[in-house]
């Protein structure tokens, strides 16, 4: 058996790598650890949390997907999350809906990778 500490990092595909850096630290406050041009990589970092963005010339997530990040956002703070989103004029493909004594929220990133805000966190 492999024993795994922690995930180290999510890697997602993208096909502008300076718009999903601006996507994601705009919308989430994610800030770039480092960014590697002639590759197509950045790495970003909120709290804990590590995403790797890998730029794909002209990649578009597939229709039908379900591969997607899923964050957790207090319930108190749902609300407002939902109001930031709705101001940012970002599409939401789900949601929002009740589940699991909480609600969730599903929407795209400019690539079309799915996205969750939802409560309460799964055990």
């Amino acid at each position: 058996m492999i024993i795994i500490e922690n995930i180290n990092y999510i890697g997602i595909t993208v096909s502008d790598l300076d718009g999903s850096i601006k996507f994601y630290k705009d919308l989430f406050d994610f800030e770039v650890v480092d960014k590697l041009s002639s590759t197509g990589l950045a790495y970003m970092k909120m709290g804990d949390m590590i995403i790797a963005l890998y730029e794909v010339e002209e990649y578009k997530n597939q229709d039908g997907s379900k591969v997607c990040l899923s964050f957790f956002v207090d319930e108190e703070d749902f609300d407002d999350a939902l109001d930031e989103i709705e101001a940012a004029e970002i599409e939401i493909v789900h949601g929002p809906e009740h589940i699991r004594n909480g609600q969730t929220v599903v929407f795209l990133d400019p690539d079309g990778n799915q996205i969750e805000l939802s409560y309460p966190k799964i055990v």
